[in-house]
């Protein structure tokens, strides 16, 4: 029989120690991971860890992921969420050739680096599926950040789930020996190949920030997913759901900015994987 393990991110706040006072707390990003983890309760998921704020560490979350990829054998799905602030650090080992930029998501007591997350996928082993919502700006491919300077001010309602350049930057000098040591770990170093496949649904394109609102039960794109979802009434593909979500989120027009979802495969093709159900546990 095969089984599923799931893994909720949700960050309102971070720690000041690590990221200082510029960052503005969020106020959807917990109730995402819970309804998220509900969603896979519903679904069979026999094994979930549920991380929020203070318990959202670096340490907590590479544990979680290691612990499931000795679990997980082919044809067992793992089904990672994470909302909260997206962020960058300098590239330091020349694999973002466009803009020289690693992205992140903003963990409670550091950043966690797209380079990090690809090595751990490299653990698990062959004809295991993993689906990642990422629910955070820049999250196109959880790979490219961009936009190296502070958006005008709006006067708006609507948060951005990210960190600006100047809190970014900031945060990468007043920790730069402990980002450093992280790189040090990648460079000149071939990334191992993927054994595994990996389907990303991410709220946004590279270029473009994902939004929360005041009072809202949880951000945008969780809950677009969550509507189309319909209590597991989806029936279709992940590309049909992945294209319907998009038209839910593409069609508010009173966002400050566009907001385009993304979905981005990596790791080993699997047909059998494509053409399933979202969230299915049995092949």
């Amino acid at each position: 029989m095969k089984k599923g393990i799931s893994i909720h991110i949700g960050l309102n706040h971070l720690d000041e120690e690590h990221y200082g006072t510029g960052v503005s707390p969020l106020e959807t990003c917990e109730q995402d991971a819970r309804d998220i983890q509900e969603l896979a309760l519903n679904q069979n998921f026999k094994s979930t860890f549920l991380l929020l704020s203070e318990n959202a560490t670096r340490a907590a979350v590479k544990s979680a992921i290691k612990s499931a990829s000795k679990e997980l054998y082919s044809g067992d799905i793992l089904l990672l969420s994470y909302s909260g602030h997206g962020g960058f650090v300098p590239d330091t080992n020349g694999d973002e050739t466009d803009d020289t930029l690693d992205e992140t998501w903003c963990l409670y007591d550091g950043q966690f680096i797209d380079d990090e997350l690809f090595k751990l996928w490299s653990r698990f082993k062959v004809g295991v599926r993993i689906v990642v919502l990422s629910d955070s700006c820049h999250s196109g491919t959880v790979a490219k950040a961009n936009n190296l300077r502070d958006e005008k001010k709006e006067n708006s309602i609507f948060k951005k789930k990210l960190l600006p350049y100047s809190v970014a930057k900031s945060v990468y000098y007043n920790n730069k020996s402990f980002y450093e040591k992280i790189a040090k770990k990648f460079l000149n170093k071939k990334p191992k190949e993927l054994r595994a496949s990996v389907k990303l649904l991410a709220a946004c394109q590279d270029p473009e920030v994902s939004y929360t609102i005041p009072f809202a039960r949880n951000s945008i794109f969780t809950e677009k997913l969550l509507k189309v979802w319909n209590s597991g009434q989806f029936v279709g593909t992940y590309d049909e759901f992945f294209e319907t979500i998009k038209e839910e989120v593409s069609s508010l027009n009173f966002l400050p900015t566009k907001q385009t979802p993304n979905l981005y495969d990596v790791g080993r093709e699997n047909e059998d994987f494509d053409k399933q159900k979202p969230f299915q546990i049995y092949e």
